[in-house]
This record gives structure tokens, C-alpha cells and sequence, in this order.
């Protein structure tokens, strides 16, 4: 048993890796075709798809009254996108943000800062942080997001050499990739789960790793081929625009179907690792215009560092 779990974990993840390569690869193309941005194509298209398991476990958590998972899930996977993917991708291949991205990148960390400031307050004041209103802003939040980002990026299709036909295979392409990855993402992590189970992990550290790991694993693997690649502005779209559409349509959905209660001191501690992580990239982005080796290194300790504190304050808490 133990053996075929393993055989497909090896599979799903080979399968894995060269799907997020045909996204990165097709998404270059459609750049190119429709005479936008790299970054613009990782904000429209791959962070909303990247972002369907946490939408899934947001609105499954919610409908069973579990409204905390989903905001864990959602504030759990931004900081792990930025210091955990990011970090990962700049340690090993280096990451450099191109001047022109800059503007989009701070506009949407000050939006995902300042969302996350107001779930916190708002949980202050009213005893709970989100509610069916809340949840229907935050929605509509992400419409015109989006609308915003269609409307600044009109696309021209001057095609650069691409012909219509060439794009249409791309796009069909980029999207079998998209659909590869979020299935072979869930076949590592159902895998994983049945080895650690196997050998008698507990339930607990299984839904703290694995399974909290595994919702950001479509991010994590277009976006380290896109830094493999040097195409540093698919991976950023893809990481910010994750993080922009799980604070607004994964969080808005959940807390549409059922109020969001939180344990403040674990949220609180989030969203100051939160503001350092958007802080630490936002400076890296105008000062180095780029991040190092070393300080994605430095990221993924700050995140080791995160994992330890939120460890501590849930075993703290009272009961």
C-alpha cells in the first residue's frame, strides 16, 4: 500500500512539475499575443485559477460552520506564498523585478494590507471578523479588481509574430496546463497523506502540513518554473494576484455563507507577519529591484519563525 502511495506521489509531482512548465511556456505566448504584461497575465488568468483549492476549502469550510479553516486557509497562504514561493524561487535561482512592475505590485499589497488590517479591526469591534456583508464588499472588491486590471491592460494583439491560430492552441494549451496542475496537486496531496498515515502521523500535523501545504502547490510550481524561466513577472502576478483574489473572492465567499469567527491573538500575529512579508517585498522591489539568494533565504526563515509563533499561540490559547 505504502508502495503504490509512493509510486504516485513521484508520478503526480513529475506530472506536476511539466505541467506548470507548459503553463509558464503558453502564458509567455498569450503575453506576447495580446501585447500585455507578463505580470498582467499572471494577475488575469494564472493567480485565479492557482487559487481554486483554497476557494474550494473556504466555501466547503464555511458551509459546515468552519468559518476559522477558511480564514486560516486564506491568511496561512499569503504569507506562505510570499516567504515560502518567493523565497524558495529567489534562494535558489535569484528574482528580479522589472521597474515597470512596481507600481501594480505596491498597489495590490497596500489593497491586501489594508483588507487584512480591516478583518482584524473589525473582529475587535464586533466580536466576529466577517459576516454576510462584509463577505458580499469583499466580493465585489474582487469584481473591480479585476475590471480594473482588464480596463488599464486594453488588450492591442499586435501578436509579435503570433498568429491567431498559434495563440488559439496556446491558450488551449495553457488552460490543459492549468487543469493538469490543480489535478496533479491534489494526487501529491492525497498521496502524501496516505504515507504519513501509513506510518501513523497524526490527523493534526497531516491538516498543518500537507494538506495546508497543498492548497498552495499549484502556485508554488508555476510560479518556481516561471523564476527557473526568468519570467519573473508571470511568477509575481501569479503570487500577488493569489493573494489579492484569496483576501477578496476565497475570503468574501466563505464569509457569505457563514459568519467568520477567529482566535484574535493567531490573526493578529498573521497579519503582522502579513504587513513584514508586503513590507520586505515592496522594499526589495524598489531599492534591489530584485530579491537575492540570500534574502530569499532570509524568507524562508522569517517563515520557519511564523510557523513557530502560531504553533505556540494555538497551544497557548485557552481552551
Amino acid at each position: 500500500m505504502v508502495l503504490i502511495e509512493i509510486i504516485t506521489l513521484i508520478v503526480s509531482i513529475a506530472i506536476l512539475a511539466k505541467a506548470a512548465s507548459v503553463v509558464v511556456e503558453n502564458a509567455v505566448t498569450l503575453s506576447n499575443f495580446f501585447g500585455i504584461g507578463q505580470l498582467a497575465i499572471g494577475f488575469l488568468f494564472i493567480s485565479i485559477c492557482t487559487t481554486l483549492p483554497e476557494l474550494s476549502v473556504s466555501v466547503i469550510s464555511s458551509t459546515f460552520g468552519q468559518g476559522a479553516i477558511s480564514a486560516g486557509n486564506v491568511f496561512g497562504s499569503n504569507i506562505a506564498n510570499i516567504l515560502v514561493i518567493l523565497g524558495t524561487g529567489a534562494a535558489l535561482y535569484g528574482l528580479k523585478i522589472h521597474k515597470e512592475d512596481i507600481k501594480d505590485i505596491g498597489i495590490i499589497l497596500v489593497l491586501t494590507t489594508t483588507v487584512s488590517s480591516y478583518v482584524i479591526f473589525n473582529s475587535l469591534v464586533s466580536g466576529h471578523a466577517l459576516g454576510f456583508l462584509e463577505g458580499v464588499i469583499l466580493i465585489m472588491l474582487f469584481c473591480g479588481y479585476i475590471i480594473y486590471m482588464i480596463t488599464k491592460r486594453k488588450l492591442r494583439m499586435d501578436g509579435k509574430g503570433i498568429t491567431k491560430r498559434d495563440a488559439f492552441y496556446a491558450f488551449l494549451y495553457f488552460m490543459g496546463g492549468l487543469i493538469l496542475v490543480l489535478v496533479s496537486s491534489g494526487f501529491v496531496v492525497e498521496s502524501a497523506v496516505g504515507i504519513s498515515r501509513e506510518l501513523n502521523i497524526a490527523e493534526s500535523i497531516i491538516g498543518a502540513t500537507i494538506i495546508a501545504f497543498g492548497t498552495s502547490l499549484p502556485e508554488f510550481s508555476v510560479s518556481l518554473q516561471a523564476i527557473r524561466k526568468k519570467h519573473y513577472g508571470i511568477a509575481l502576478g501569479d503570487i500577488i494576484g493569489a493573494n489579492m483574489t484569496n483576501l477578496t473572492l476565497v475570503l468574501g465567499a466563505a464569509a457569505a455563507i457563514n459568519p467568520i469567527d477567529v482566535i484574535l491573538p493567531v490573526f493578529i500575529a498573521a497579519l503582522l507577519f502579513a504587513i513584514i512579508a508586503n513590507i520586505f517585498l515592496m522594499y526589495n522591489a524598489t531599492i534591489n529591484k530584485g530579491i537575492s539568494r540570500k534574502w530569499g533565504i532570509a524568507l524562508l526563515l522569517m517563515y520557519a519563525f511564523f510557523l513557530a509563533i502560531t504553533a505556540y499561540l494555538h497551544l497557548s490559547k485557552p481552551i
